[in-house]
């Protein structure tokens, strides 16, 4: 069941719920006929947000907060 899903990690929470919304999108836009073109678009977007939380794509955003938290060179 969705309720019994427990996420500790706050960035992985708003990936999925980007992903959700984008995949909502996407079915919308297939369902009112519209161009193709915008739900591969809003597709390719969900794809990317679940890339960021299985490691397959890089944002430097997420590399710059990991990285803040280290103490380099001192």
């Amino acid at each position: 069941m969705a309720s019994d899903i427990i996420l500790t990690n706050l960035r992985h929470k708003n990936a999925l719920e980007k992903t959700a919304k984008l995949l909502a999108a996407a079915k919308d836009n297939i369902s009112h006929e519209t161009s193709p073109e915008l739900a591969a678009f809003d597709i390719r977007d969900a794809l990317d947000h679940l890339g960021d939380i299985a490691g397959e794509t890089t944002n430097e955003d997420v590399l710059n907060r990991i990285f803040s938290n280290f103490c380099i060179g001192k």
